[in-house]
């Protein structure tokens, strides 16, 4: 028997050795991983493919290529070593398999409409001598379902505890579910995971239990699918918490600034779930007045009066409780300006004048004369009623008064009138715009009235003066006595008079 050289031989021994240690320390399949690399390495005709991940319904795509091409053919095989592909041939009668791409040193198809039953490992083989071949596993994703939650089909009542429980199927690998109030996340119970029978899938399903107030009410709760085969968000399902609770009233006026003689009204708001079913009016410490009615919700006075003042109650009941407001009514008086707490001033105005010998006035305020007082307020109709009791002034004007100014009470006339003016309210009250004021009006009534006074007075003045000149007349010369001095009587005054000329023409008096 021949034996080969003896550095043959010791090679061979020395690769024999070298395998069964690797395979005492590392284990037979590493190694085999390790000298099936380096073979691929070192053997340009091996054929070289990629593990691929797809879910349910997706495509995917197998690739096999080589370093060089000897003109051999490239072949995949399924799951269940049936061909698939050779070359450009179509083996297998499959519409979801396409050929995607062969050339000499590669063959790719593409698998479309992937099902669970594509998982598994695929071969590609290339005819040398020997034949060549390389494995790819497709592993298929199952896609889990729109989760469902359920426990919310009833309402629950302010502080009672409510159970919510989601179910998600058909995944696989198992989901995991999140829970979310809001945009908070919650922490439920862990997941239940239960395998399909006869399916590789999974279902999933988790609980969360809430302590609810009346905060929660119409908040959204999330159940979210985690999943390989899904981005953040694909599938999720909300529902509203429907939370019953008792009502919280406040009552709503009309107005800021109830005003006596106006309407107004109240409104009970009863924020509650469900809303208030019956509403109940009532009036702290005695009934309701007589012109207001309760409608619902809502209080109406036909017409305010200051007796209506007082607190106001609204009583409101759902069912699940009941709870009251309270309004303090206050009416204001028409007359008084929003925006003042206080009346307006009150202005004197006090014109004095000395009726006497015109010729002899002096138009000093300290003589005795009969005085005239005009008191200026918003009662427009007491100035010219007390000043000039024959003018007319309209008591319904509404017209408020001008500003106030010491100038506008400064008498215009020459003739003997003097005038002064003084505030009886406080300083800082003339500063008011709305304080004093008068219609255009009243003050044309009142320079017309003082002008006809004036007039008036001027013509009295003439008449007494005249009258006077009339009853005191002066002297005059008649010349009846002319040389009566001397004369023992009177013919021989008359004598004497007329220079003895007694056939002289008597003398006649004119009087005028």
């Amino acid at each position: 028997m021949a034996f080969p050289s003896a550095p043959l031989w010791i090679v061979s021994i020395l690769t024999l050795l070298s395998a069964v240690c690797s395979n005492v320390v590392f284990g037979g399949a590493h190694v085999n991983f390790l000298m099936r690399a380096s073979f691929q390495d070192d053997d340009p005709l091996q054929p070289v493919t990629s593990d691929e991940t797809v879910s349910v319904g997706g495509a995917v795509t197998l690739t096999c290529r080589v370093a060089e091409s000897d003109n051999s053919s490239l072949q995949w095989s399924n799951t269940a070593q049936q061909t698939l592909y050779f070359g450009e041939k179509r083996a297998l009668r499959d519409n979801r398999i396409q050929l995607h791409r062969s050339t000499p040193t590669e063959l790719s198809i593409i698998i479309s409409e992937v099902q669970l039953s594509d998982e598994g490992e695929y071969t590609c083989s290339i005819f040398t001598m020997p034949v060549r071949t390389a494995h790819a596993t497709v592993t298929v994703l199952g896609v889990p379902g729109k989760p469902h939650i359920s426990g919310l089909e009833h309402p629950v009542q302010e502080g009672g505890t409510l159970t919510l429980t989601c179910t998600s199927t058909g995944s696989k690998p198992p989901a995991r579910l999140r829970w979310f109030r809001g945009d908070l996340e919650l922490q439920g119970r862990p997941d239940v995971v239960e395998s399909v029978p006869d399916e590789p899938t999974y279902n999933v399903s988790s609980e969360l239990t809430l302590e609810v107030s009346r905060a929660d009410d119409n908040q959204v709760v999330t159940c979210a699918v985690d999943h390989p085969s899904l981005a953040p968000g694909d599938k999720r399902s909300e529902q509203a918490l429907q939370v019953l609770y008792s009502p919280n009233v406040q009552i709503l006026p009309e107005s800021d600034l109830p005003r006596e003689g106006e309407k107004f009204h109240l409104e009970c708001l009863g924020n509650s779930n469900p809303e208030p079913s019956s509403y109940i009016w009532e009036k702290k410490d005695g009934e309701l007045p007589p012109l207001a009615k309760a409608e619902g919700t809502f209080l109406r006075f036909e017409a305010l009066n200051k007796s209506d003042n007082g607190v106001y109650l609204c009583f409101a009941d759902n069912g699940i409780g009941s709870s009251v407001g309270e309004y303090a009514l206050l009416v204001q008086d028409p007359n008084d300006p929003a925006d003042s707490t206080s009346a307006p001033p009150t202005f004197t105005s006090t014109f004095s004048s000395l009726v006497t010998d015109p010729t002899s006035f002096t138009g000093s305020p300290s003589e005795t004369a009969p005085t005239i007082t005009v008191t200026t307020a918003i009662a427009t109709s007491a100035l010219s009623n007390e000043l000039f009791p024959g003018l007319t002034v309209n008591p319904d004007s509404s017209a408020t008064p001008p500003p106030f100014s010491p100038s506008s009470l400064t008498p215009s006339v020459s003739d003997g009138l003097t005038g002064h003016a003084t505030p009886t309210d406080a300083a800082e009250n003339i500063a008011d715009p709305t304080a004093m004021s008068t219609s255009s009006s009243v003050d044309h009534a009142v320079i017309g009235g003082v002008v006809a006074v004036i007039v008036f007075i001027l013509l009295c003045l003439l008449i007494v003066f005249g009258r006077y000149l009339i009853r005191h007349k002066g002297t005059y010369l008649t010349h009846e006595a002319k040389g009566s001095d001397d004369a023992p009587d009177a013919d021989t005054a008359i004598i004497n008079a007329e220079g003895g000329n007694s056939g002289v023409e008597d003398k006649k008096e004119y009087f005028i």
